[in-house]
């Protein structure tokens, strides 16, 4: 599938872009990511086609960087490189949310086909889910979550957080909320204004405090501690 987006996440530098440059020779276009907290930003906030990650990643590992993956809703297919041989560690691979495991050393023909199985697979019908550091919205149950309390959010409360949380280094104008909001005869500028308002107050309420921040004369954007998932 050239044109596929395939992000590379490996701590050997030489095998890594002996990987990359592999994939781009068949067109692939290619991310990569030297650690695990690298890999999780990346798969986070751009879209791949397939994941190809090495089992042990420092900082987090593979395994942690999956399961954070599809606890957010990312259900890229997903390819395991790995040292570990052995049924137990491919067990765990694959609850974890892997598609398919690739045992070190490597045939480089092998890893393209698989990455060509893999990129052919259609989308998954997954729940859609948006989080940003500890917040999480589930908008196909219509519910909210700062860590594991949930928040009680309207739906044009939930709609509202959703254009912060799909486009965090965004800043969005207020004509540019009116417009998401449904520019009905009750939506109004000042209804936005009145909106954000009765939402900041419900997070800082429950803990989520400075989720939403101000630019002056411009708009209103993701605060950049939720941005960068520390908050």
């Amino acid at each position: 599938m050239p044109g596929a987006v395939i992000l590379v996440a490996e701590d050997d530098d030489i095998l890594r872009a002996f990987i990359a440059e592999a994939l781009k020779a068949h067109g692939y276009v290619v991310r990569e990511a030297a650690d695990g907290p690298a890999a999780l930003e990346l798969a986070s906030a751009h879209h791949a086609d397939v994941l190809v990650f090495d089992r042990n990643l420092p900082g987090l590992d593979g395994l942690e960087v999956l399961r954070a993956l599809r606890g957010r809703g990312v259900s890229t297919p997903a390819m395991f490189l790995t040292a570990i041989s052995g049924l137990e560690e491919r067990v765990r691979g694959l609850d974890s949310g892997a598609d398919d495991y690739l045992a070190k050393p490597f045939e480089i023909e092998e890893l393209l086909a698989r990455v060509r199985a893999l990129a052919r697979r259609p989308p998954a019908l997954a729940a859609d889910v948006i989080s940003s550091g500890s917040l999480r919205l589930d908008m196909t149950n219509w519910r909210a979550f700062i860590g594991d309390a949930e928040l009680l959010l309207t739906a044009q409360d939930m709609t509202l957080l959703a254009q912060f949380l799909r486009r965090p280094g965004q800043v969005f104008t207020r004509e540019a909320l009116l417009n998401q909001m449904g520019a009905g005869e009750d939506i109004t500028p000042a209804a936005v204004e009145h909106a954000l308002s009765r939402l900041r107050k419900k997070l800082d309420a429950a803990g989520a405090r400075n989720v939403i921040e101000t630019v002056r004369g411009v708009g209103y954007r993701l605060s950049r501690a939720f941005r960068d998932g520390r908050a």
